[in-house]
């Protein structure tokens, strides 16, 4: 008599499910060589007794054997089946909690942005209305506080960068964009605002200016010496902070030093990872949550780049990167036209600025430091009302700054054309925003837009404005 045989569907060519079919098939092999056995034995005894009792016996006998093996087989089989539905369902139970965790993740970068965006706005207004205090009509003690005030709210601000920076990691939402660009004009992006911090904070700061050229993502490159910069700055109670450049072979190695508090060697290895920090007897208030180092890594990572720290401990500390020469073109100048070069400033000027934007604190702000300047400023929330206002009071504009997201899901960008439209002469426009992407500043920049972030640099705000010629008399 012969076993039904039971088809099974092929297993999955993977990991465990390899092995089981492998298994499978070892059995099926020793059930054919059963059965071939029992039935060589059937036909010998058939051979030398050649009666009806002994045939009836030997197929008796064969069909058991048969009937335990397929129960056997038909149990395996069982078994087998049972575990690659399991397996199936695990496999799609992690597929669905994946797909949850990056829906989670998404929306927690989105809600980040916003936030980021959100918080920003006031920031930028007390960081503009500290500015335009008039230091010289305060005491020791005032100036004092308006200086740990500033140095404040510089932390914060590189608080909420720090975490819109771990997010846009987290979200694979960051894709570099490697061109060849100079040092140089890092270096004039990033200078003046933490010339300002440093001052507050009663440090030393200087840049060491360079020729060199660099190839990488300029704006992850700029992430990372903001990290070592702040650091440096934070955890300097008395000194300075000297960023420059040595060359490296193919390279440029890019080094921020501090005479600040160092770091035990035991901890060097350990700085660059999430939430470490160092443990010391003193932690200034603005310590942060041990991201900056760690987001430095992820990027130098992301970039290839090379990073690196060497310290001892209350003598002071050398961060570096390492980064590939770029090519260098024949203009070797930065390309950014507000480049403030004190020798070639023209005289200061009294200048008419055009500021749109929706949130009347910060309007107010941009008023009070503009006058503080000696420049006169045109508010609104409108381009329709700054140029009502500008035609009422007979002015041509020499400047026209505005937010990038305004009210009802106008763009900046927008409201600065519309300006520039009603007047013969297109006045120099800047946009102001606190969206990461850098793809937007890209897009600005090639319509000849000037982008600065929130909060504003006031730094390289007022170096724009000593450059730029008046227009028309105020």
């Amino acid at each position: 008599m012969a076993a039904k045989r039971k088809s099974v569907k092929p297993l999955p060519k993977s990991g465990a499910a390899k092995q089981r079919r492998a298994r499978l098939a070892e059995e099926n092999k020793a059930l054919r060589k059963t059965v071939r056995s029992l039935m060589t034995r059937v036909e010998h005894v058939v051979d030398e007794h050649a009666t009806a009792f002994s045939w009836f016996q030997a197929a008796a006998k064969l069909e058991d054997t048969v009937r335990l093996r397929t129960e056997q087989y038909e149990s395996l089989n069982v078994q087998l089946t049972r575990e690659l539905e399991s397996r199936r369902e695990i496999e799609l139970a992690l597929k669905a909690a994946k797909q949850s965790a990056d829906i989670a993740n998404q929306g927690k970068t989105r809600f980040l942005a916003a936030a980021s965006h959100d918080l920003r706005q006031p920031l930028n207004s007390a960081l503009l209305f500290l500015e335009s205090v008039d230091e010289t009509q305060l005491g020791h003690g005032n100036r004092e506080l308006l200086q740990r005030a500033t140095v404040a709210l510089a932390s914060l601000n590189n608080l909420l960068g720090t975490l819109l920076d771990s997010a846009r990691l987290d979200s694979g939402g960051i894709s570099p964009r490697v061109t060849d660009f100079p040092i140089s004009a890092v270096f004039e992006r990033i200078g003046p605002e933490f010339q300002s911090v440093a001052r507050a904070a009663g440090i030393e700061l200087a840049f060491v200016q360079s020729r060199a050229w660099l190839r990488t993502d300029m704006h992850l490159l700029e992430t990372v010496l903001r990290n070592f910069l702040s650091n440096a700055i934070r955890y300097t109670p008395r000194g300075r902070v000297l960023a420059g450049c040595r060359r490296r072979n193919a390279a440029i190695e890019i080094c921020v030093y501090d005479t600040g508090i160092g770091i035990e060697a035991k901890h060097l290895e350990k700085v660059f990872e999430e939430y470490y920090q160092v443990p010391m007897a003193e932690r200034p208030r603005d310590a942060g949550i041990g991201l900056g180092l760690s987001i430095v890594s992820r990027i130098t990572r992301l970039l290839s780049l090379e990073c690196s720290v060497d310290s001892k401990l209350g003598k002071g500390s050398r961060f570096a990167v390492r980064v590939p020469r770029g090519v260098t073109r024949a203009d070797s100048q930065p390309r950014d036209p507000w480049v403030h070069d004190a020798a070639r400033a023209i005289a200061k000027r009294s200048l008419n600025v055009i500021v749109i934007d929706d949130h009347p604190e910060v309007l107010r702000g941009m008023a009070a430091i503009l006058s503080k300047w000696g420049h006169r400023a045109v508010t609104a929330s409108t381009a329709t009302d700054a140029v009502v206002q500008l035609i009422t009071a007979d002015l041509q504009p020499d400047l026209v700054i505005s937010d990038y997201h305004l009210a009802a899901g106008a763009k900046g960008d927008q409201a600065i054309v519309e300006v520039q439209r009603e007047f013969d002469a297109g006045a120099p426009a800047l946009i102001m925003t606190s969206d990461p992407d850098p793809g937007l500043r890209e897009r600005l920049q090639a319509r000849g837009m000037t982008v600065l972030a929130k909060p504003v640099n006031l730094g390289k705000l007022r170096a724009m404005l000593d450059r730029l010629p008046a227009r028309s008399p105020c």
